[in-house]
C-alpha cells in the first residue's frame, strides 16, 4: 500500500489507477490536502481510495494529475536513448528478419522458357493503319440528271405570252405614255384569252385518277 502521508477518518474508493501514474496522483492529492493512498494487487490496475469527505474536490485533481503524468511519460519516453540497433550502430536493425532475406541465387518457383523475360511487358505497338484505297469513281453516288419540263406547244407559248405580256403593255403604255384604246384593248384580251387558255389546257391534261366522281362504290 502506498499513501501520501496525509490521514482521513474515513476513506472511498474511486476506482483502479495505472501503477505509473499513481505517485504523480498521491502527491498531486498531498498537494491539496486530501489524504488519499493506493492499494496495490495482482490485478493491474491498483486501487485508488481517497477522503470520504473531499470525493468531489479530489475528482478535479485527480484527472489533472493524471492527464500531467501521462504527457511527462511519453516526454521521457521520447528522450529515451533508442533501442539497440536503432540509434546507427554498427549492427543496424534489418528492415525485416534476416532469414527472409533473398540471396544473388534466388531461384524461381515457376519454369520461365529461355528468352522471356520476367518483368513488366512491353507495350504493345500500335496496329498500322490500313491504307485507304484510291478513289474509285464507281463507289461515288451520281445523281441522275434532272427531267426536263414538259415541252410547251405554239399554242401554250401563245396563251403565257398573253397572260404575261398583256400586264407588261399596259405598264409601258403608261410609264412610256404611248397607249391609246386600241393598245389597252388588246392588252385586256391578250391577259384573257391567255388566261382561259390555260384553265381549259389544264382540265384536259387532268389524270383519270384526279377526276372527281359521285363517291359511290357498287
Amino acid at each position: 500500500m502506498r499513501d501520501n502521508g496525509l490521514t482521513a477518518a474515513e476513506y472511498t474508493s474511486l476506482g483502479g489507477i495505472d501503477p505509473l501514474v499513481a505517485e504523480a496522483v498521491l502527491a498531486a492529492l498531498a498537494k491539496a490536502g486530501i489524504a488519499a493512498y493506493c492499494e496495490s494487487s495482482d490485478n493491474v490496475p491498483d486501487e485508488l481510495f481517497v477522503d470520504a469527505d473531499q470525493i468531489e474536490q479530489a475528482r478535479p485533481v485527480i484527472v489533472r494529475s493524471t492527464e500531467d503524468a501521462e504527457w511527462k511519460s511519453l516526454v521521457e519516453q521520447f528522450n529515451a536513448p533508442s533501442a539497440p540497433g536503432h540509434d546507427g550502430g554498427e549492427t543496424p536493425v534489418p528492415r525485416w528478419p534476416a532469414s527472409e532475406d533473398v540471396d544473388e541465387k534466388y531461384e524461381p518457383l515457376i519454369d520461365v522458357p529461355a528468352g522471356l523475360i520476367v518483368g513488366d511487358d512491353p507495350e504493345d505497338e500500335p496496329e498500322a493503319r490500313p491504307k485507304r484505297p484510291a478513289d474509285d469513281p464507281h463507289d461515288h453516288y451520281i445523281p441522275p440528271e434532272p427531267t426536263r419540263g414538259p415541252k410547251l406547244d405554239w399554242i401554250s407559248r401563245l396563251a403565257w405570252l398573253g397572260l404575261l405580256g398583256g400586264p407588261i403593255l399596259l405598264i409601258l403604255a403608261a410609264i412610256l405614255d404611248f397607249g391609246d384604246s386600241r393598245i389597252t384593248a388588246l392588252a385586256v384580251a391578250g391577259f384573257i384569252g391567255g388566261f382561259l387558255t390555260l384553265v381549259i389546257r389544264m382540265k384536259d391534261r387532268l389524270p383519270q385518277d384526279d377526276t372527281p366522281d359521285d363517291g359511290a362504290v357498287v
